[in-house]
């Protein structure tokens, strides 16, 4: 928190030499005045640069269109590090045209005065706009829509479904189960699932999801969540919550369905291995997938336990207040999320916001079966819990959550002292 208020003390600052509010974009020439050259925008993206010639090879297109150059900057570590250093980067003067970001990330751009809305170059460019943003969900596009003003376009997304390895479904005399199924089912195809193997070693039913996108999944699938959907009061103790965090450490304790999630485990590949019988993920394990020519896969929703709410979390492009040229970056953001743009560089791993290209990409690659549910879902998603603190949120749940199910602690007692160190993070909304 002491970061996101000094970036706030920095922001407000920068507010006040704020440039006027856009006007059309007139290809390389500069919004702010006569450019002494081409224009060249800096544009954040996450990862140590293994996406560095795909990612080259989409904007040498726009650059190609427009005249205008681009100069990628990849930030490694995960995306609560990736958030981190964003704000230190802008609290230490740095520039950042664009911004590639998860939705975990949108709050915290919002809030602390980084991201720029893009309301008056949508209405200098309504034509362009709309190609673009007619094809994405309306629930979808509400997710980058923040007091009424829009921050531009999502790209892609992932969900959390169920993974299901169909050699060994075949081989316990199960059929798939079916979009609906229930706790109880669940639980009868994670016990038959489970066998001991005659070296001694084990095949478990399924794998914990032992992360924070992966586990609120499950608790909005039983109407809780980790916090009210104003990120301002945590829910964990709340009787649908713990009942939930129960069932998990049950399923590896009680039950004995599931190994310990230890960190770092690769899930793909224990379920390619027959290992584990199901984990659950969203489309990042398609690439693992395709690229091992596995296919014996399969998809469904996780259960349904109170309710069916898909978990959505996806990227999206911002145009920060730190731009010298910001009609060029919102049109550089408007273009990272159009067709040319993503059936490029997302065949794999998500699924494109644009419903025509992802209707065409994510059956393309022949794995997982019943893919469909990827795109379908999308209309009645519930974003994950991203509050401006997300990165603080994020490491105490997942401390909270390897503390039940790695550590053994008491559950009630885990969840109280972190219900207390939450709503210490979240009084500030």
């Amino acid at each position: 928190m002491k970061i996101l208020k000094k970036v706030v003390i920095v922001m407000a600052a920068m507010a006040l030499v704020a440039m006027a509010s856009c006007s059309k974009s007139s290809g390389g020439a500069s919004s702010g005045g006569a450019s002494s050259g081409p224009i060249n925008l800096r544009i954040t993206w996450i990862g140590g640069g293994q996406d560095k010639d795909l990612l080259d090879k989409c904007l040498k297109i726009y650059n190609e269109k427009t005249g205008i150059l681009t100069d990628p900057v990849f930030i490694p570590g995960s995306w609560a590090e990736y958030f981190t250093k964003i704000q230190t980067m802008i609290a230490g003067g740095e520039t950042i045209d664009v911004c590639n970001v998860a939705i975990e990330g949108f709050e915290m751009l919002v809030k602390t005065g980084m991201a720029a809305p893009v309301d008056n170059w949508i209405a200098a460019n309504r034509a362009e706009w709309d190609a673009v943003v007619n094809d994405i969900s309306p629930n979808v596009m509400a997710f980058m829509n923040f007091d009424g003003k829009q921050y531009g376009a999502p790209n892609e997304w992932n969900n959390v479904v169920t993974h299901i390895n169909l050699n060994l479904l075949q081989e316990a005399g199960l059929s798939v189960p079916p979009p609906n199924w229930n706790k109880d089912q669940f639980l009868e195809y994670a016990q038959k699932l489970t066998k001991k193997r005659p070296d001694g070693t084990t095949q478990y039913g399924c794998f914990v999801p032992n992360y924070y996108f992966g586990f609120e999944a499950w608790l909005y699938n039983n109407n809780a969540a980790y916090m009210t959907d104003d990120f301002k009061k945590s829910r964990l103790l709340e009787p649908n919550s713990v009942e939930m965090f129960q069932f998990m450490y049950d399923l590896v304790y009680k039950y004995q369905v599931a190994p310990i999630p230890e960190t770092g485990m690769d899930t793909a590949q224990l379920l390619e291995d027959g290992n584990i019988a199901m984990h659950f993920a969203g489309r990042w394990p398609t690439t693992k997938y395709f690229t091992d020519n596995f296919k014996a896969v399969t998809v469904q929703y996780i259960p349904n336990f109170k309710t069916n709410v898909p978990i959505w979390g996806g990227t999206g492009v911002f145009t920060l207040k730190s731009s010298k040229h910001p009609n060029e970056a919102a049109s550089l953001a408007l273009y990272l999320a159009s067709a040319p743009f993503i059936e490029e560089f997302m065949q794999y791993g998500a699924i494109p916001v644009l419903n025509s290209v992802a209707t065409k990409l994510v059956p393309s690659l022949g794995v997982p079966q019943n893919a469909e549910i990827y795109i379908e879902s999308a209309a009645k998603a519930k974003a994950v819990q991203s509050p401006a603190q997300y990165a603080e949120c994020a490491q105490l749940m997942e401390r909270a959550i390897t503390d039940i199910l790695i550590n053994k602690q008491d559950i009630v007692a885990t969840l109280r002292a972190a219900d207390l160190e939450l709503n210490a993070i979240l009084a500030d909304n």
